[in-house]
């Protein structure tokens, strides 16, 4: 090769490598941070879940399962800053809550099959709400069309209580789009729901099953 071309090769390894390197966009509007979960993971849109990932293998079938207390509230995303002390309540209060609330369900929907425990468990299931609002009833009423909508967006992972190992991780946003419904009252629907397919078919079919979230 000529002393030109090669010159002109070094030229442009060089301009590559100085180059900005293309941001990763943030997922849900920035709502979902990958490295609270550990890194980044390969999440799946499953059944009636936005964000579902689940480690080759899992099950809970048969484990100790303890709802851990919540993580304090950090509310995240573009919208964060519009948050009001109404909103910023409510994801206090649904922080303290979920915990027995993701207990009951589980009880209900999956009964002996995933022993639920207040300590020694093996599988420990922890979350953090990250975007609350609780919409306005008004709109829901006069305007409709999803106006005055809230919504709780939130991130629930499962660590093995021994090794500290992450086995399963999911991030969700549930909607209050009618004046039938609250934003907390939305909210445990919603988990009744998970609770009765996790039952049905297992974190690790309904991952299976799921679609690949695209960036």
């Amino acid at each position: 090769m000529s002393i030109p071309r090669v010159l002109a090769a070094v030229l442009s390894l060089a301009v590559a490598a100085l180059a900005p390197v293309r941001a990763q966009a943030p997922l849900d509007e920035g709502k979902l941070d990958p490295a609270w979960f550990g890194g980044a993971l390969e999440f799946r849109e499953a059944e009636e879940i936005d964000y579902l990932w689940v480690k080759p293998g899992f099950t809970l079938e048969g484990r100790k399962l303890r709802f851990a207390p919540w993580q304090e509230a950090e509310l995240r995303g573009e919208k964060a800053a519009e948050r009001d002390t109404k909103d910023k309540r409510l994801a206090n209060d649904l922080t303290r809550n979920l915990p027995e609330i993701f207990a009951e369900a589980f009880g209900n929907g999956l009964g002996a099959r995933v022993p639920l425990v207040e300590s020694g468990e093996e599988i420990t299931a922890v979350g953090r709400v990250v975007d609350c609002s609780t919409g306005s009833a008004a709109a829901k009423f006069w305007v409709g069309m999803g106006a005055g909508s809230g919504s709780t967006t939130f991130d629930l992972k499962f660590v093995d209580a021994a090794s500290g190992e992450l086995v399963a991780a999911l991030h969700h946003r549930v909607v209050s789009g009618s004046s039938l419904s609250t934003t907390d009252s939305k909210l445990i629907d919603w988990v009744d729901e998970f609770a009765e397919a996790v039952g049905k078919e297992g974190l690790d079919r309904l991952y299976a099953r799921g679609k690949r979230v695209k960036e």
